[in-house]
């Protein structure tokens, strides 16, 4: 049997979504993750804890679903956009990222 995965990422969390190849649902897992608040009006998340909570959710929802990682012939991935993360030359965050309510 194959089967594909829908992920979401948004402001407060990170779900996701097994699917039959008919659309439909077996299983979902959602992850939170922190907002920071360190000025009045700023609003940051650290991008490391979306990668955290994205495997937690994939692989819960997996689980949950009872099925086999190998029968997964595709995954799909949105977020919230309006986001602002500043990345050295290796790709790693400089400092928490600017979200859209920044």
């Amino acid at each position: 049997m194959s089967y594909v995965i829908g992920v979401d990422g948004g402001t407060e969390s990170i779900r996701a979504f097994v699917f039959d190849l008919d659309g439909r649902p077996l299983a979902s897992v959602a992850t939170p993750y922190r907002t920071e608040f360190p000025q009045p009006s700023w609003a940051e998340q650290n991008p490391q804890d979306w990668w955290m909570c994205m495997g937690q959710s994939v692989r819960g929802a997996v689980a949950k679903a009872g099925i086999s990682s190998g029968d997964i012939i595709a995954i799909s991935v949105d977020t919230t956009c309006c986001s602002v993360v500043a990345l050295d030359a290796a790709g790693e965050p400089l400092r928490p990222c600017m979200i859209w309510m920044d």
